[in-house]
């Protein structure tokens, strides 16, 4: 007698994604962009180029964000990281040593061997978790082609 398995849902990996430009978020899906920018969720807007990644991560309703840019395994991203502030000024030196710490309210951005230069905050070492993430169109806007280091 065969046993009846209950299907279970695969997500697709960041890392076997065509080269292209996608966006993530932490909000539930579907939904629209108009319902995205009145909740807390944090996105994740990058562009893929075999296994190098540069995106953007920020919350949807806030000024805030982080350049990301590294080697995806996975659905991790292992790199380095700048913070971009609004007002530029008010950018926060999170972490100069070796330990990780958390940079974003999910917990799924980490840093460590960060410096203030100038107005920005460059962490030298970053690991992105996107698991916990869901895919959606990518919208309108172009994920950065480079990180300000």
């Amino acid at each position: 007698m065969v046993q009846f398995q209950p299907k279970t849902q695969t997500k697709t990996k960041v890392s076997s994604l065509p080269d292209g430009n996608y966006r993530y978020v932490t909000a539930s899906t579907p939904i629209t962009d108009a319902e995205l920018a009145q909740t807390e969720s944090l996105i994740f807007l990058f562009r893929k180029k075999g296994n190098d990644i540069i995106g953007q991560l920020s919350q949807a309703n806030s000024s805030n964000s982080i350049c990301i840019s590294g080697q995806v395994n996975g659905n991790t991203i292992t790199g380095a990281a700048v913070e971009l502030s609004e007002p530029f000024d008010e950018a926060i030196l999170r972490n100069c040593g070796e330990d990780f710490v958390v940079w974003d309210v999910a917990g799924s951005l980490r840093v460590r061997r960060g410096r203030k230069e100038g107005k920005k905050v460059i962490y030298k070492s970053a690991i992105f978790d996107l698991n916990g993430y869901n895919r959606i169109n990518a919208g309108t806007q172009f994920p950065p082609a480079s990180c300000p280091f």
